[in-house]
């Protein structure tokens, strides 16, 4: 009898002998977990899953074209919030976009004034509202086969 943790909720369980690789316990939430991590990589990573995805989201839409009107129509309160929220975003969105057109920072700081070593946490730049002329670029190198021979300490390692 082995037993592993369920990686939703964390939880020891024992592993079917059928299944010797599960990850996740029998739990219907753990279960409809594992289904949505395998949807969503399956979307990222299959051309064909992802259009037949979409061909039969699209049938569906065709036979049943007055869901979203049916589902309004009966839930005028998650209606009233759902665009009560949607004003929210458009307002946020609006200001960063007039805050994004009033930054630029053309004063570069040169590396001569400032130390900059150490460690930093990487931002996607598509991800960041507003650009800074004075941004630091980071090369970042894989490590060359037999880099373990520099030794198990990084100062060791740096050259």
């Amino acid at each position: 009898m082995t037993k592993k943790r369920c990686r939703h909720c964390r939880r020891l369980f024992i592993v079917s002998p059928r299944n010797p690789d599960q990850k996740y316990c029998s739990t219907s939430e753990c279960q409809k977990a594992r289904k949505r991590k395998w949807q969503r990589k399956k979307m990222r990573d299959d051309p064909a899953y992802r259009l037949n995805q979409r061909d039969a989201q699209e049938r569906w839409c065709q036979k049943n074209p007055d869901y979203w009107k049916t589902y309004r129509e009966e839930h005028p309160k998650y209606t009233r919030q759902n665009r009560e929220k949607q004003r929210s975003r458009n307002r946020l969105l609006r200001t960063m976009a007039a805050i994004s057109r009033q930054i630029a920072k053309m004063d570069a700081i040169s590396a001569k004034e400032h130390d900059i070593s150490g460690y930093y946490g990487l931002i996607s730049v598509q991800d960041l509202p507003f650009a800074k002329m004075d941004a630091k670029v980071v090369k970042i190198i894989e490590m060359p086969d037999g880099y373990d021979q520099f030794g198990a300490d990084c100062k060791e390692r740096t050259r």
